[in-house]
């Protein structure tokens, strides 16, 4: 793999994580995040062409569609509930977050599985093609911490998913150029 390609999925990791863990005390940081991640899918782009597989290609995007569709259903229902809150304040009747707000929430939760679950897959091909067995190691801890996000235990072990996966992109062996002979 080339040397740019190993280090914009590293460094792009990196960012992401950063900025990630930053967001809570810095306003606006979560922009940075969402930079790392683009450098680090274009990393993954990148390597599927490099090694000749493009499973890894289409399984990312495949993640990065589902995930996207699942923030959006997550918005919806955040604003549903928020919705029903304020009109049940309004009446008098306490605060609950109701069945349609709830039943958005855990349908965002599945399709957020399912981007989880692609991501796995293209890490997987990635420990095929570069023999380095943190790429799956990192997807499963990230898609096991989708599947544990429910019990907020979630978090921490797709935390270190993350961290395993900005390791597995620095081992990778870069490849050689040969030098031009003229």
């Amino acid at each position: 793999m080339s040397k740019q390609t190993k280090q914009l999925g590293g460094w792009g990791l990196v960012g992401a994580l950063v900025a990630s863990i930053l967001s809570a005390a810095i306003p606006f940081i979560g922009i940075l995040a969402l930079v790392g991640w683009i450098l680090a899918v274009i990393a993954y782009i990148k390597a599927s062409e490099e090694l000749g597989e493009p499973e890894i290609k289409a399984n990312v995007i495949k993640a990065i569609v589902a995930g996207v569709v699942a923030l959006v259903v997550f918005i919806l229902g955040g604003g549903t509930m928020a919705a029903g809150m304020l009109s049940q304040m309004r009446e008098g009747g306490g605060m609950h977050m109701g069945g349609t707000g709830l039943l958005i929430m855990v349908v965002a939760w599945v399709i957020g599985l399912v981007a989880a679950w692609f991501w796995y897959k293209a890490n997987s091909y990635m420990t095929e093609k570069t023999q380095v067995g943190l790429f799956k190691t990192g997807g499963l801890l990230m898609f096991v911490g989708a599947v544990l996000a429910i019990i907020l235990i979630g978090g921490l072990i797709s935390l270190i998913g993350e961290i395993l996966l900005i390791v597995a992109w620095f081992s990778v062996q870069e490849k050689v150029e040969e030098p031009q002979t003229v």
